[in-house]
């Protein structure tokens, strides 16, 4: 099994092709692993080379010192570099929606394109506490209980399968409670991304195309409002739950290969 050594940790990955286009790193979301991606994979062969990864911590990759940005982000761009070879599309679920934009902004030399899917980032100001109090409960309760109560129905609608959740709480099971409390404060301590409006502008950043999938209209219009590339596009995908690659992989993978058509940089 392939893995790739950092600084502090191994990461697995596998790397599906050939395809016929440029290499796309996928990259999953917190609680999760690259299993993730296992729906959507297939469809995206066809037109990529496909590489996808468990993030530190997460699912055959190894704990490591830090779960920050900026830490997941070097091992993104370590990837990139000495498995892909050269720049390529990131696409990134939830937590992994953060980390390819933030790819984007500080190594644009490497980054061709960004797929981010119903990403939490850009958040409200309003939302402060209830991020805060999901920081104090990570840290004194147990993160099964906490971290269900904390997704909710709308993460896993009735439209969802049971199994999906089923699939989610499981694979939490799996976690240290300390690596599942360090990746949620890496994500929401990081003042670039985290909250509007300190996002507004630093979103502004990204200058390669985008694709934004959103089931909310609202955070979609956001997003859109700070695109900077004519190919840029956002998307609503309503009637399914978070983990949208899962539950809609053929529409996600057809709104990628749609809008890579026509971002793709001219031969």
């Amino acid at each position: 099994m392939p893995y790739l050594r950092t600084e502090d940790s191994e990461i697995f990955y596998t790397d599906t092709g050939p395809g016929t286009g440029p290499p796309i790193v996928l990259v999953h979301g917190w609680t999760a692993d690259s299993v993730d991606w296992s729906w959507l994979i297939p469809a995206l062969t066809q037109d990529f080379r496909v590489i996808a990864y468990d993030q530190r911590g997460a699912g055959r990759s190894a704990p490591a010192s830090s779960y920050d940005l900026a830490r997941q982000r070097a091992d993104l761009a370590a990837l990139i570099t000495r498995v892909a070879g050269g720049p390529a599309v990131v696409v990134g679920h939830s937590l992994g929606g953060a980390i390819a934009s933030t790819m984007a902004v500080e190594h644009p030399e490497l980054t061709l394109g960004v797929v981010v899917l119903d990403a939490p980032y850009g958040a409200d100001p309003a939302r402060r506490p209830v991020i805060e109090a999901m920081k104090e409960r990570l840290t004194t309760e147990e993160p099964v209980p906490a971290i269900r109560s904390y997704l909710g129905a709308t993460w896993f609608p009735d439209t969802s399968p049971d199994w999906l959740a089923t699939l989610v709480f499981r694979r939490i099971e799996t976690l240290p409670a300390a690596t599942l409390h360090d990746m949620f404060w890496g994500m929401w301590d990081d003042r670039d991304i985290a909250f509007r409006p300190g996002t507004d502008g630093y979103l502004a950043r990204r200058e390669c195309p985008v694709l934004v999938i959103q089931r909310d209209a609202d955070a979609a219009a956001y997003e859109e409002s700070t695109f900077r590339h004519p190919a840029s596009r956002a998307v609503v995908m309503t009637g399914c739950g978070h983990w949208l690659q899962i539950e809609r992989a053929p529409e996600v993978a057809a709104e990628i290969r749609a809008w890579w058509s026509t971002a793709r940089p001219a031969r």
